[in-house]
């Protein structure tokens, strides 16, 4: 269901994947890795569109969990229902993602972002979900444009 949803996207992305250089690993579950591509090509650690993942080469089974989680995002609130939202949550948080409902919905350590020392207005409480502070794991993008460039 989740792929027949995606389909339309997923078409969009996997074509700009091509054209960025990527390999393509599709799995049991029809999720497209787009592996290998191009720094800037897609954003922060990788990007999921559809029911494809586009990134430079931060692959594995805990950042595939991640955006497979982004993918149901997709199919359960529909392409423009889900960049809507997102982008509404990204401005509203600062794009900051420890705060992005999306980013901890998927699971932020399965996302490699790396939990930071807390400040007590920012512990978790019931209603600001199970998340508490992280930051972006800022080596990881910079592992990942040296293994682009082979280094």
């Amino acid at each position: 269901m989740r792929a027949w949803r995606n389909l339309p996207a997923t078409t969009a992305a996997v074509a700009w994947a091509r054209v960025n250089g990527a390999t393509f690993t599709l799995g049991p579950d029809l999720f497209v890795e787009c592996a290998g591509m191009r720094p800037r090509s897609y954003g922060r650690g990788g990007t999921t569109v559809g029911n494809a993942w586009l990134h430079g080469g931060l692959g594995g089974p805990q950042r595939r969990r991640h955006e497979l989680r982004h993918a149901d995002q997709y199919a359960l609130l529909g392409t423009t229902g889900f960049l809507a939202l997102y982008g509404l949550n990204a401005l509203a948080t600062r794009n900051l993602p420890h705060r992005n409902v999306f980013e901890r919905w998927a699971g932020l350590a399965d996302g490699g972002y790396a939990t930071g020392r807390l400040r007590p207005a920012e512990r978790a409480t019931p209603s600001s979900g199970w998340c508490s502070t992280v930051v972006p794991d800022g080596a990881a993008r910079a592992r990942e444009d040296a293994a682009h460039r082979g280094g």
